[in-house]
This record gives C-alpha cells, structure tokens and sequence, in this order.
C-alpha cells in the first residue's frame, strides 16, 4: 500500500498547530508507505508560490502510483477555495480520497458554495473529529452517516521527551495556543484580574502568537503586573518542557474541534480548565479528569480557577486520572488502527 497524504507545511518549527502534530504522528507510525505533500503557501509571494504548488503537486501524481490519497484541512471558506484545485487534481487519479477535517466553521455554518457541495460529494471517506461535527455535516449537508468518521486526535506517548520530575507549585498556569477571541482571551483578563484581587497566589505563562497578540498581552500586563510573562513560541522538545513547567492548561474557548495542546497537558498529567464547549465535554469530566466553566463566562471561569488554585490535592488527583484518560481513550496505538482499518476497506472496495 502507497499512500499520498498532503497538507500543510509539516515542520514545527515553520508551521505551529494541531494538524501539523496529527500529520507527524501518521507519518512517524504509519505502517505503509507515505509521502507527503506539503501544500504551505508561506507568507510572501503567496500567488507564484500558488501556481508552483500546483505544478508539482501535478507532477507528484504524474510520476507516483498511489493507492490512496489523505487530505487534511481545516473545513473553512479560505481553506476550500485555496485547496480546491488540489483536491480536483486528487480526485482525477480515481482512487479513494479521504478528506480530514481538522475543525473548522463550515461544520456547523452551512455553505451553499458549489466548491464546498462538490468537495463533499467527491471525497470517499469524510474524517472529523468529534460527534458533533459528524451530526452537524450530515444535518446542514445531508450526507450519509456511513461516510463520515470520527477519529478523534490522539498523543503518541513514546514521543513525549525525557522531563525532568517537577515539584508543584499547584498555582503555575500556561495558555497555549492561538492568540486569538475565540480562545476565550477576554474570559481570562477577567478572570484572572478577579483571583488576583482575592489574592489569590499565581503565575501565568502565555505561549503562542495570533491576530488578537497585541491587545490581550497589553491587558494581561496592565491587569496582571508581574503575575504575568509572555514567553513566545516553542515547538518540539520545548513545547513539552514548558507543558511540564506548568500546575494547570488553561483553554476556555467558544468553540474547538479536539485541541492537541489539552491532549498533551492531559498526557503529563496536569490539571485543564477549560469551557464547556461539547467537543471538551467529550474528554473532560468536571470535576473528574479536569473542571469545565461555563463558555464566554468569566465569572464562571474564575470560580474553576478559584477551585483548582485553592486545593492542590484536588489538583493533584486530577492530574492523575486525566493521564490515565489519555493512556485509555487517545493513545497513537488506538488511533492507528482505527485510521489503518479505513484505508484497508476503502482499498477493498476501490474501482480502478
């Protein structure tokens, strides 16, 4: 079995996010022969970058025999317009196409667009990564259960480097991600702004970049003072050394697909708030394996933190059960199997 499997720019150190370590664990543990196509257009010259792209994307299936085609993307109206003519050029191969949502609006906001119903359409096999997004594409787009599967994100264990054991402090928080609202960037100003007028002792560490930079470091540090550092962008090996530096992953955004900064903080055993969106219900139970707040409520998210900063043999206990939950439920092995068996019944029941 050879296998194509394409999407952005696959080097951490070029291009940050949760596709890219989904892209990277597939490819560190396939057990088939993959190559990968990287579709980043970069930063500059983004039109000639466009038109070489295609070329050699052209080329690529030109001068390969492939058995299957995996394409990740985010499901989103930039996305389908950019990616299209990648995914048309895929699809006159006539092999089985998969099509990997890694979030996206478009999963709950319906598009009329004919790219986004001919994209759909010509897919053999539609990846999400929770329930809500199967339910939501099958409702707004009508399509039949059997061709979407959930394959929830997962963490490769044996990935996680060698980390010095740290003693809990139970008050260092980390935010990790994109530096954007719909992070929940406003429901933390606020709510940390709350616990520190109770003095109530903590540190908290932002990590990440986005368009939203600006405004939400000059609000931590003018509302925070010195509980409060920004410290950049780290991938690979630094990204988990700063995870295990930290007490508690603080995530309360308005709506996600399956973060893999939560999987990797919960891999270490640290305790997550986050907000009640569905897709973290499907992982967090309050009060359980993490605490849950309410979604765009910061005086709900400042009692969670109140919770977890105030008790640390809460926290600690906590800690250990959501390591355990990602040992049962989202380990690489698990998701391999389940990604293997795909591609084995969409090569069986192939035309060519």
């Amino acid at each position: 079995m050879k296998i194509l499997m394409t999407g952005p720019n696959n080097d951490p150190a070029q291009s940050l996010g949760g596709i890219v370590t989904v892209i990277n664990m597939i490819l560190n543990n396939a057990p088939h022969t993959t190559d990968f196509f990287d579709r980043d257009l970069g930063t500059k010259n983004k039109t000639s970058t466009y038109l070489r792209k295609i070329k050699e994307f052209r080329r690529t299936l030109k001068n390969n025999t492939y058995d299957l085609i995996h394409f990740h993307f985010s499901f989103d109206n930039k996305s389908v317009i950019r990616d299209f003519m990648f995914l048309y050029l895929a699809k006159k191969k006539n092999i089985p196409l998969i099509v990997h949502f890694h979030g996206g609006v478009l999963a709950y906001q319906k598009s009329n667009s004919p790219l986004v119903k001919w994209i759909l359409k010509a897919a053999s096999q539609l990846i999400v990564l929770n329930e809500d997004e199967k339910e939501s594409i099958q409702r707004l787009y009508n399509v039949s259960p059997e061709k979407v599967l959930i394959l929830r994100n997962c963490i490769d264990l044996n990935e996680i480097p060698a980390l010095e054991s740290q003693a809990p402090t139970y008050n260092r928080i980390i935010y990790f991600g994109r530096l954007h609202m719909p992070k929940g960037l406003k429901e933390i100003v606020e709510a940390l702004k709350t616990i520190k007028a109770r003095q109530v002792p903590f540190k908290l560490d932002v990590y990440g970049s986005g368009p939203d930079q600006e405004w939400f470091l000059k609000a931590l540090a003018d509302n925070l003072g010195n509980s409060f550092e920004y410290k950049g962008v780290v991938w690979g090996a630094q990204k988990w050394h700063s995870l295990n530096d930290s007490d508690i992953f603080l995530l309360p955004s308005h709506g996600e697909g399956m973060p893999m900064a939560l999987l990797e903080a919960m891999a270490l055993g640290k305790s997550v708030v986050v907000s009640d969106v569905d897709a973290f219900k499907k992982v967090v139970v309050d009060n359980e394996n993490g605490f849950l707040a309410q979604q765009r409520s910061s005086e709900d998210l400042a009692r969670s933190l109140s919770t977890v900063l105030t008790n640390p043999a809460k926290q600690a206990e906590v800690g250990r059960k959501a390591r355990a939950t990602i040992e049962k439920e989202y380990s690489s092995d698990y998701y391999m199997k389940s990604l293997s068996s795909v591609y084995n019944s969409l090569l069986a029941n192939a035309v060519r």
